[in-house]
């Protein structure tokens, strides 16, 4: 499985390895798919701002945006059910 953080919001006292190993605990918890991706990148209020007009044609800036990832899901096509720890 593939995680990416990227602290774009120049705040220096982010622990960017902490939140990779936070999101790897949750994905495998969730038993995601061990192809799967996450990128998480941490900006401030104005790109927010920015991305959350571009993809949700939203005004202002927002605390989250994320896109679904339902086909990576186990008990489907293209899932698993087991458990993404067992992947390297």
């Amino acid at each position: 499985m593939s995680i990416d953080v990227a602290n774009e919001s120049g705040v220096t006292t982010v622990d960017e390895e902490r939140l990779s190993r936070l999101a790897r605990h949750v994905l495998d918890a969730m038993r995601v798919h061990p192809l799967a991706e996450l990128s998480v990148v941490l900006v401030d209020e104005e790109p927010m701002t920015d991305l959350h007009v571009r993809w949700m044609d939203e005004p202002g800036p927002t605390d989250v945006l994320s896109f679904p990832m339902d086909e990576l899901r186990p008990g489907g096509p293209g899932r698993t059910s087991e458990p993404a720890s067992s992947a390297t």
